[in-house]
């Protein structure tokens, strides 16, 4: 009885620092190797792009509205050297605008938009989508980093000129989730904090960012600081 008196006082916590040392050792060295993607830009996940990669991936749909609802990121295969995130798994997205009080973090599942896929048996462009070169965040998490807010309450202005914007954005491939104006668009608000600007997937980047939006033209945030980092157990998380 007195050994084991002896061990329950000595020995245990000794080996209790140890194991806590190499945990710690582990999660530090992890964090430390651990790749880093800096997203300053960012584009709306929308139906037509959403269509093609459940598609081509076979995804697992909640109802035909939840590619809005469910934190998404698609990533172009650019960005492959930047993160060592899998197709599929899930990924920390962490908000370090300095203007915040807190930092906001969102766990999200990625994937990826190819660059080619096989068809017929030949290796062809995923077009229009491989033109992308910024990551796509779905709306609830544009909503989520104050990005954007709907506008159902307001009228016709926003009335917080100074921290919000109004944004017009034709409905063809956009879920009726926010204010429908003109019959053609929706309208919620972006923030200030932001520059934004429309993006044509179907042309490129060659001339044709525009300030207006039309069908095909897609919405992309500008100024962004929110960090991607793969989520594991080992990741290191701060309150």
């Amino acid at each position: 009885m007195e050994v084991l008196k002896i061990i329950a006082e000595i020995v245990v916590p000794i080996l209790a620092v140890v194991i806590a040392g190499i945990w710690t050792f582990f999660k530090l060295f992890h964090k430390f190797k651990t790749k880093f993607l800096f997203i300053t830009n960012c584009q709306i996940l929308h139906k037509a792009i959403w269509k093609d990669i459940v598609a081509y991936y076979d995804i697992h749909q909640n109802g035909e509205m939840d590619h809005a609802f469910r934190p998404l990121v698609l990533l172009p295969d650019s960005l492959k050297k930047y993160t060592s995130i899998k197709n599929g798994q899930k990924a920390v997205l962490e908000c370090t605008n300095s203007l915040n009080e807190n930092k906001l973090k969102v766990l999200a599942e990625v994937y990826w938009i190819p660059e080619t896929v096989v068809k017929d048996g030949k290796k062809v462009k995923f077009e229009p989508w491989n033109t992308i070169n910024h990551p796509v965040f779905s709306l609830v998490l544009r909503r989520y980093f104050g990005i954007e807010r709907p506008m159902y309450q307001d009228a016709e202005e926003v009335n917080d000129t100074e921290n919000w914007t109004k944004v017009n954005h034709h409905k063809k491939h956009l879920d009726p989730l926010n204010k429908s104006i003109n019959g053609d668009f929706l309208q919620w608000a972006a923030s200030n904090k932001y520059t934004f600007r429309y993006f044509n997937p179907s042309e490129g980047e060659k001339g044709v960012y525009e300030t207006e939006p039309t069908q095909n033209n897609f919405i992309e945030y500008c100024g962004l600081s929110i960090v991607f980092r793969t989520h594991s157990l080992l990741s290191v998380e701060n309150d």
